[in-house]
């Protein structure tokens, strides 16, 4: 496993991105923004398919243009 590479959490059922190797068994992943990070033992984690991948990146997008708007509203306040 490399950081960076998107899997698919079989406990929490949703696609998080490995960010660093705890030991031989566990990585640290992420959801976006970096919520919910912690280890995640390798074994409950499998290959993200194409739309799994697809999917994680739409909500990502979501995200980044939400929080754009956010700050564009707060700044002409």
């Amino acid at each position: 496993m490399k950081n960076g590479q998107l899997w698919w959490n079989l406990d929490t059922d949703r696609v998080e991105r490995v960010v660093g190797r705890l030991n031989k068994a566990r990585v640290f992943t992420c959801s976006h923004n970096y919520s919910d990070f912690g280890p995640v033992k390798q074994s409950r984690l499998a290959k993200a398919n194409d739309n799994q991948v697809e999917d994680y990146l739409k909500e990502s997008e979501e995200l980044k243009t939400k929080r754009t708007l956010e700050v564009t509203i707060k700044d002409k306040v």
